[in-house]
């Protein structure tokens, strides 16, 4: 009987759930680029979520993950630019969710689970006495990422953590009501997405543990 690689396995039925769910990306060339440099840290959803942009758009979004640590030759940044403007730059962006619609748990569960979950590749959010009170801060870090170490349950973490602009204000209050358990409203979030913060500075404003 024929033996079959449970990784390989594994990884075609997560792909398989992804096309009966419409997330797989458009097939065309430069599309295993985005499966190879993206998804390490990104649900794919969360690549599919920014489409809409435009060409300087896209451009914009890579070289912010170059600073991040993304390494792309000359050929396979314009390769890669050439796929994300061609394959998810016609699109109008996604319509913002109402407050009603918008689920953080499963906001949470899609953009920041992947590392927040393993506490030897990011601080654990979930149950953190500190930011109940201070939803404001959650939401800071949520819109502009956070960068520079910071020491949490006795671990240091370096590594940035990049923001989510793409996300609605709705979106952004239910992730701060699931982490918080404290009610926040989309006017709230919009009051700290106007103060324009860097990513460094959030991190001088991290509260106490």
């Amino acid at each position: 009987m024929r033996r079959f690689n449970p990784a390989i396995l594994a990884r075609l039925g997560v792909l398989l759930a992804l096309a009966a769910a419409g997330s797989l990306l458009p097939p065309a060339p430069g599309a295993e680029l985005v499966y190879r440099n993206c998804t390490e840290c990104h649900a794919l959803t969360t690549v599919l979520a920014a489409r809409g942009l435009d060409r300087p758009g896209w451009s914009a979004v890579l070289e912010r993950m170059e600073g991040y640590g993304l390494a792309l030759s000359h050929e396979e940044r314009a390769r890669l630019l050439d796929y994300l403007a061609a394959q998810l730059g016609d699109r109008p962006a996604p319509t913002p969710a109402t407050p009603a619609a918008a689920d953080g748990k499963a906001l949470y569960q899609e953009h920041c689970a992947a590392c927040h979950q393993d506490p030897e590749r990011a601080p654990l959010l979930r149950d953190r006495p500190a930011w109940r009170e201070h939803p404001d801060y959650v939401a800071q870090v949520v819109l502009f990422g956070l960068s520079g170490p910071l020491y949490q349950d006795g671990r240091a973490y370096d590594a940035p953590m990049e923001p989510l602009p793409f996300l609605s204000d709705a979106q952004v209050a239910a992730i701060v009501e699931y982490l918080t358990q404290r009610p926040f409203t989309a006017e709230s979030v919009a009051r700290e997405r106007a103060k324009g913060l860097t990513p460094s500075l959030v991190r001088l404003l991290r509260p106490a543990p």
